[in-house]
């Protein structure tokens, strides 16, 4: 991998922005909108991904029809430990996020999890028995309003952007508006989203071969999977190329009744990449891009303008995204690998729950 960013053009945006649309469009169909050829495109992707500067990833996170149970973690570390740290998390497969910001706490962490056990498991047993951290605070998300997959690139123009949904602008709508009942995620579905994470376009015949499954079949399991939103694909490319560079996080205050009409706006702005509920503290967290340090003051304005009963409570700016959606980053936002996001697995294995469940009497150390 080249230790500088490479110049990229209009046309690899341009494919970037139509794969954040359609992530396993086939090229035939994304030359229509571009007007390039397939094996162009073809060529130009496998160039960017093998570069770390693109890349597609899909994340499967259920347990049954339920969404994992999530969480925002700040870490507080003795005085230089945080890489040390952050690189462990980094590693983890519970983590999906990580990053070094400014503020009061070194490091910010996304964690995902099956359940409220095992992230109690994760902090106790794992994160606060990691060298270096000194102490945690969490903030369980309770409703997402934006996903990091809903950022896109402006390259396209509408009429191509509508030629990737389907939208009819007619009618304002796509004709596959319709909601549709979340899919459930069986056992046997975990291998088959667990190998997209590091590439989402691989092919049916692929991922046929790796899992065992006959082609019918892994077509039918993605078609459900992807049509009940249990199965979402992300296209990234790297913030150093975006023109997007700088990641910052607003915790807010909001009164309860207007959660969701402060949702609508926030996610209505371009700058905005998340924007969730979060127990804690503070009961709303905005995930934003900038083009620069100095746009963040100018951001957290608008937002106050236009939601007067909000108040911004804090405001942090990332040094350095370590991790992204499962992907490990380097310093110019390159991917660097997959951490496979095996969320499933046990949170910290090894050790064992110290509280004993009710009624059960633990025999003493040493023996029976």
């Amino acid at each position: 991998m080249n230790s500088a960013i490479s110049a990229i053009d209009d046309t690899d945006r341009a494919l970037v922005h139509a794969l954040q649309l359609a992530p396993r469009a086939s090229w035939e169909r994304l030359a229509q909108v571009l007007g390039a050829r397939p094996e162009t495109l073809a060529r130009r992707w496998e160039r960017l991904t093998g570069a770390g500067e693109a890349w597609i990833t899909g994340l499967g996170l259920r347990t049954g029809t339920q969404a994992p149970c999530m969480a925002w973690v700040e870490v507080m570390c003795a005085a230089g430990t945080p890489p040390t740290v952050g690189a462990a998390l980094t590693a983890d497969p519970h983590t999906m996020g990580v990053e070094h910001t400014t503020g009061g706490r070194d490091l910010l962490t996304f964690v995902a999890v099956p359940d409220l056990h095992t992230l109690y498991r994760y902090l106790s047993f794992r994160v606060q028995r990691i060298p270096g951290v000194v102490g945690t605070r969490s903030s369980i998300v309770t409703a997402v309003h934006a996903a990091p997959d809903r950022w896109r690139l402006d390259q396209l123009t509408p009429a191509q952007t509508d030629q990737l949904t389907g939208r009819n602008r007619r009618n304002g709508a796509s004709a596959a508006q319709s909601p549709r009942p979340v899919a459930a995620m069986a056992q046997e579905d975990r291998p088959l989203t667990l190998a997209l994470a590091s590439d989402a376009r691989r092919s049916v015949a692929s991922l046929a071969r790796e899992s065992g499954m006959s082609e019918s079949t892994v077509r039918r399991r993605l078609g459900r999977l992807e049509a009940g939103q249990s199965l979402r694909y992300s296209c990234a490319l790297a913030s150093g190329l975006t023109g997007w560079p700088v990641s910052a996080t607003v915790w807010a205050e909001v009164p309860e009744h207007e959660v969701a009409d402060c949702a609508a706006v926030a996610a209505g702005l371009r700058e905005t990449r998340t924007c969730m509920s979060v127990s804690g503290p503070w009961n709303f967290m905005i995930g934003a891009r900038l083009r620069t340090i100095e746009e963040l003051s100018r951001y957290t304005a608008d937002l106050t303008r236009r939601l007067p009963n909000m108040r911004v409570t804090d405001t942090m700016v990332a040094l350095h995204v370590r991790k992204s959606e499962a992907q490990e980053l380097d310093q110019a936002g390159r991917r660097i690998r997959t951490v496979r996001p095996d969320i499933w697995t046990d949170a910290a294995p090894g050790s064992r729950d110290e509280t004993p469940p009710h009624g059960t009497v633990l025999p003493p150390r040493g023996g029976a």
